[in-house]
């Protein structure tokens, strides 16, 4: 045990029952969790690039949707095809979670997220969502995995975590998208708080729609 009272061998951000303390999806190694979590800031090109107006929206949303569509037709053929689904967890199994192995990978719902972002909200709050699964969303698990020891109580997730994506979330938010210091305390809020627990839906999706919708929200009741 940690002074926090996190055990060494179970990381901080894993998901866990909380009255049992077994964990329900075992975590990566550390060193496959930055792995995968590299894959997540990469994608942080996509916000970025339409934030500084590099790719027109109409562009980027087909872009995004093509890559959607190639994803979706992978994961449907690897639920049909045990030769491909063998195949698929030869090239990516160290990346994936326990449950990515039965159900779709973060990768696909990370492409769901910037989709939806895209077609249902204006530019600069799009961005910022994106922003937050990107970048949020993975500061949030590094942070927890290395230096996390204080539980949120309930939650398999950390208060550093949680912090760390909260800034990092504000931090896109104004400088990329620009937004007005209330709309990025606001898309900080959301992140953390969507990000916290394992369901509904993925995490992905949750901070997109929470950040988005929280900004809309923000705009609609103080502009």
């Amino acid at each position: 045990m940690t002074p926090g009272g996190v055990r060494r061998d179970v990381a901080p951000d894993a998901p866990a029952d909380v009255e049992s303390g077994v964990v329900a999806d075992a975590p990566l190694a550390l060193r496959h969790e930055l792995a995968r979590k590299a894959l997540h800031i990469t994608s942080a090109a996509v916000p970025v690039a339409y934030a500084t107006g590099v790719v027109a929206r109409r562009w980027l949303a087909a872009l995004v949707l093509l890559l959607l569509g190639v994803a979706l037709a992978v994961e449907l053929g690897r639920a049909r095809s045990e030769r491909l689904r063998a195949h698929f967890t030869r090239a990516t199994g160290v990346l994936l979670r326990a449950h990515e192995h039965h159900r779709w990978a973060g990768a696909t719902w990370l492409l769901v997220a910037f989709a939806a972002a895209i077609l249902l909200f204006p530019p600069p709050v799009a961005v910022a969502a994106m922003w937050a699964v990107s970048i949020g969303d993975a500061g949030a698990a590094v942070v927890g995995r290395s230096v996390g020891r204080h539980r949120i109580l309930g939650l398999a997730k950390t208060v550093e975590g949680s912090v760390a994506c909260a800034a990092l979330t504000f931090l896109g938010a104004r400088v990329v998208a620009r937004l007005d210091v209330g709309a990025c305390v606001v898309a900080a809020i959301c992140a953390a708080i969507a990000e916290a627990p394992r369901r509904p839906l993925d995490d992905n999706v949750r901070v997109a729609l929470a950040v988005g919708g929280g900004i809309l929200l923000w705009r609609m009741t103080f502009s």
